[in-house]
């Protein structure tokens, strides 16, 4: 695009709001940039505990040792895909985003990897 005349006060006006909107742009995309960054260490560090109550999910912080049995019997384990609304036993509803880790019972864990939902990468 070429620079507009000094005497066409459109042309500069308009050159002026293309690079306001081009700065804006730069700075929405870093923060969405940052935002999915953030995200991703979220999903590779949190463990989301549903052995209590699935419906409503804890996060812990804390780093465990991962598929290893806990004392609780309960086994951290990283999802492959999503799932949505899934029933395991009577009345329990769990909901799983992939790439997550979860801490779930044994018995959950084993049902899961029967059925091939369970990553190989923890």
């Amino acid at each position: 695009m070429s620079k507009a005349k000094v005497s066409d006060v459109t042309g500069r006006q308009r050159e002026e709001q293309i690079k306001a909107v081009a700065e804006q742009q730069a700075a929405r995309a870093n923060e969405i940039s940052m935002a999915t960054r953030t995200q991703e260490y979220k999903d590779e560090v949190e463990v989301t505990d549903v052995t209590t109550n699935p419906a409503a999910p804890t996060i812990i912080d804390e780093v465990e040792s991962v598929g290893v049995s806990l004392a609780d019997d309960s086994v951290v384990v990283r999802i492959a895909e999503d799932i949505d609304q899934m029933v395991f036993g009577a009345g329990n509803f769990y909901s799983f985003k992939a790439g997550k880790k979860y801490k779930v019972s044994k018995a959950l864990s084993i049902h899961l990897e029967e059925k091939g939902y369970l990553s190989s990468r923890l």
